[in-house]
């Protein structure tokens, strides 16, 4: 087991579910309520066969709503939560953030905890603070930042995840080591699709450090934090209209974002070439020519990090060096 201290947070990787009482301090199984993806129930049932006081979270963005958000609300104070209670989100980036805004609001604010299942959940997700619903097909337009107690990954999780939801976790990892780590970058180029589960502990990882490097900098998103949204001012919008995967939408957005740097002069075309090699080696997509970017421009002009007419966009130099450029949104559609 490995453990990462930040902010209030202990995070403990590779370790089990059924480990989490021995290491909570004043762990009260009464008291503390679960809330879990109905998928990660389904397929690990008898890990919470004995487990009380479960909420289950329909799996998909849909949930993410704040109609949604009230029933958990009923069905806590339905089962006796109270200011002292304990919330614990059980699955992908969906619960996390759903458990993590309840947590935050419920009697104004409760502790809680996250187990999160999905890749895309362990290495990115459920890491930094931010916790967000959905409103009006705009992506995470209502929420806090509020970090949890723990972080617990335990990597059993991952043996029932679909290829699709490996790669969406990917897409993330990519992310991370574009803005931030050359080191990763050359790995992802190097490894072999066989080899990946077995090496998932130093890419989920060395995922993580990044994000962490960059939260406790800026934990508020007013400057630093801004190049986490790599790929996401397309992606974001892509996801919405399309509804593309995570993971796939990301990648479509970091396609935009290096095309709009390239003929900027900012990206090199040789590397950007690589970044197009690699989200290929991983089944990401990277033929943007069927996305009509005139039809994204509503959303971004929505988007929660637009300011009037202009946008703070993420540019890459180099792989893993990226900055944070002021751009009008109809030059990102133009270019």
């Amino acid at each position: 087991m490995k453990l990462l201290n930040y902010d209030h947070t202990k995070i403990y990787l590779d370790t089990y579910f059924t480990n989490l009482s021995s290491l909570l301090e004043c762990f009260s199984e009464q008291n503390t309520y679960y809330l879990i993806d109905e998928n990660v129930l389904r397929l690990h049932h008898s890990k919470f066969a004995s487990i009380k006081n479960l909420i289950i979270i329909p799996s998909g963005e849909n949930s993410k709503s704040l109609n949604f958000i009230s029933q958990i609300v009923s069905n806590l104070l339905s089962l006796g939560a109270n200011r002292k209670s304990y919330l614990i989100g059980i699955g992908g980036g969906v619960t996390t953030d759903i458990t993590g805004f309840v947590a935050s609001v419920f009697m104004r604010g409760i502790s809680f905890g996250f187990i999160p299942t999905t890749l895309l959940a362990m290495c990115d997700a459920s890491i930094g603070g931010k916790n967000g619903v959905n409103l009006n097909s705009v992506k995470n337009i209502v929420g806090v930042f509020n970090n949890p107690d723990f972080i617990l990954i335990d990597y059993s999780f991952l043996k029932t995840l679909s290829n699709e939801e490996l790669v969406n976790g990917f897409a993330e990892i990519i992310k991370h080591a574009c803005i931030a780590s050359e080191d990763l970058f050359v790995k992802l180029e190097n490894i072999s699709q066989k080899n990946l589960l077995k090496n998932i502990d130093d890419f989920i990882y060395s995922s993580i450090l990044i994000k962490l490097d960059i939260v406790l900098i800026d934990k508020k998103e007013e400057n630093q934090r801004k190049l986490l949204n790599f790929g996401h001012t397309f992606g974001h919008a892509i996801e919405s209209i399309y509804g593309f995967s995570h993971g796939k939408s990301i990648s479509l957005g970091m396609v935009f974002a290096n095309q709009i740097a390239t003929k900027m002069g900012y990206l090199d075309t040789n590397q950007n070439t690589r970044i197009l090699n690699v989200l290929n080696s991983f089944n990401l997509p990277s033929d943007i020519s069927s996305i009509n970017k005139k039809e994204v421009l509503e959303l971004i002009y929505n988007d929660k990090k637009a300011i009037k007419s202009n946008i703070d966009f993420i540019i890459l130099n180099n792989i893993g060096e990226a900055f944070v450029k002021s751009l009008k949104v109809i030059d990102l559609i133009d270019g």
